[in-house]
């Protein structure tokens, strides 16, 4: 999509004022009603088609009826050519996560309450209309002129659970918030808006989300699924006790266990009164436009006071680091890579190259050159880490094993299953004398062995691995997680590759329909296991190793 095109005869598009999992936003002229207005464009699906593409446009003409001033006015939705765009009015402002990376210690409690209100508001109006967002994040968050708060792209997350896979998990959202069941792959309502409702929320008032998001998918997933936030007055104690009960509500395991509705937190936030922050908190940097929905020119907001220190070089490498890790869970690899260079390089001069907090943003840097696709670089820094950690924790603390576990994945990606094996044994063996046999890591290394003895054709012990995996995983995370999935697609591999294929064609067409249920049709995982499934219904099945 370049400058000049005009969608639907009617939409000339501008400058790109916006790229991400998203679509791609352009600042465009309605010509026919001679007005500036932003367009998303948005990604397509592998398998779009006109029944796809009519169920696309009857959800977002719904949520297109949302009329409420805290939710981003959408005034068209087509089709041109099999691109699909929405037509939404032109913010000035940025949006609710650039306001928190310029403070990183939460907001002032009055401006948090406020837009926590706001924010809710806007969500009980969908909500009402039977619209749920699926998605909410503070990158879908406008602040515009006056402080108040746009929520934006309702009525397009199924869409994008086709077109993009923006998690590491293959279900659509971002990590740092996700409710379990929609890791779980279970139904999704709006008490799953209030749950990522309340990871904004201990964001905005303490700066950090409910999780740790800098040691791996699979430690922010075990929080979502298992731990219990610590709450965000355990990062700030100037949050009062009534807002940090009512943010651990909102994240509660169970739906049911969360408060009913948007009304309910809206009276539990209006019941504080006013509030105050502990100690006057500098005014918010100049406004910085936001990707999305907004014109160049942003109106200022009030400068830093004068008086304020300017951020130590430890601070600005935390912050840093914090941005690598979101950036890679939020599925932006180049971004993820640029941050964790500097944070680690800028770690290693002030703290010294084997530091603990320098090894952690390699660490990060690592995963994301591993998740952009650049193996050979990526095992060079994960194999440093993982070294460093072992000298300076021991073999079997958890960061050493995990960072040679991410070593043996690069490997297998990078077509070394012979190296791969030996390491993700190890790791699997440590991890599971010190942890259990079926802690979710442990099950992550076993499943690497698995499919690193199925690379090497060693198909019947690679088998046993699986069915061992398969079961531990289902146990532990439910047979239709999305890990679960990919161990029970080598489970089927390995049946077909030792000739047991009957028993192969029985796990191929379950796992076609959770994959389909899960994960969507355009997800990869959901090919392979078409894949597999189509070649046990030919005459003379063959193996499939794919």
């Amino acid at each position: 999509m370049t400058d000049g095109v005009v969608l639907g005869g009617r939409y000339r598009l501008g400058e790109q004022i916006g790229k991400g999992g998203m679509g791609q936003v352009f600042k465009a002229v309605d010509t026919r009603l001679e007005r500036e207005v932003a367009v998303k464009v948005l990604p397509q699906a592998p398998d779009q088609d006109s029944v796809g593409v009519a169920r696309f446009l009857r959800e977002a003409r719904l949520a297109a009826t949302l009329q409420h001033p805290g939710i981003t006015v959408v005034h068209d939705i087509d089709v041109d050519e099999g691109v699909l765009y929405l037509v939404m009015e032109l913010l000035n402002g940025r949006d609710l996560h650039k306001l928190l990376e310029s403070r990183p210690g939460g907001l002032p409690l009055d401006q948090g309450v406020d837009l926590a209100v706001q924010i809710t508001e806007a969500l009980g109006a969908a909500h009402a209309r039977g619209v749920v967002h699926r998605d909410l994040k503070p990158a879908n968050v406008m602040i515009v002129e006056g402080g108040r708060a746009k929520l934006c792209d309702f009525g397009i997350a199924k869409h994008l659970s086709s077109a993009t896979g923006l998690t590491g998990s293959g279900v659509l959202g971002t990590p740092v918030y996700m409710a379990p069941e929609q890791f779980l792959g279970r139904e999704i309502d709006a008490r799953t808006d209030v749950y990522l409702l309340g990871g904004m929320f201990h964001e905005l008032f303490c700066g950090k989300p409910p999780f740790p998001i800098d040691e791996g998918l699979e430690e922010l997933v075990q929080g979502h699924l298992r731990h219990q936030p610590k709450g965000p007055r355990h990062h700030n104690p100037s949050v009062p006790p009534e807002i940090d009960r009512l943010v651990l509500d909102m994240l509660a395991k169970e739906p049911a266990d969360r408060p009913a509705d948007a009304a309910e937190i809206v009276r539990r936030l209006k019941a504080l009164g006013p509030v105050q922050a502990a100690s006057p908190a500098p005014a918010p940097a100049p406004a910085v436009p936001a990707a999305g929905h907004r014109a160049p020119s942003a109106p200022s907001l009030p400068p830093v006071s004068p008086h304020t220190p300017p951020p130590t070089p430890a601070a600005e490498y935390d912050q840093l680091h914090s941005r690598a890790a979101r950036y890679c869970h939020e599925g932006r690899y180049a971004d993820a890579i640029t941050a964790a260079e500097q944070a680690s390089n800028g770690r290693a001069r002030l703290l010294g190259p084997e530091h603990p907090d320098t090894l952690s943003s390699r660490n990060i840097l690592a995963s994301a050159l591993y998740l952009a696709g650049r193996g050979m670089e990526a095992e060079a820094v994960a194999r440093t880490v993982a070294q460093s950690r072992a000298r300076i924790f021991g073999g079997e603390h958890p960061r050493t094993l995990r960072s040679w576990l991410l070593v043996a994945k690069i490997l297998y990606t990078v077509g070394r299953s012979a190296e791969a094996l030996p390491i993700a044994q190890g790791v699997a063996r440590d991890r599971s004398r010190t942890f259990g046999p079926e802690n979710a890591e442990t099950q992550e290394a076993r499943n690497t062995e698995g499919w690193a003895l199925h690379a090497l054709g060693r198909h019947p012990e690679a088998l046993g691995v699986a069915f061992d995996t398969a079961t531990a995983r289902g146990r532990l995370l439910g047979n239709e997680h999305p890990d679960t999935l990919e161990t029970r697609l080598l489970l089927g591999l390995a049946n077909q590759a030792v000739g047991q294929f009957p028993r192969a064609h029985a796990i191929a067409t379950a796992l076609k329909t959770d994959c389909h249920k899960v994960l969507g049709p355009a997800h990869p995982l959901t090919a392979r296991a078409e894949a597999l499934w189509t070649s046990l219904n030919t005459p003379s099945p063959t193996p499939y190793y794919r």
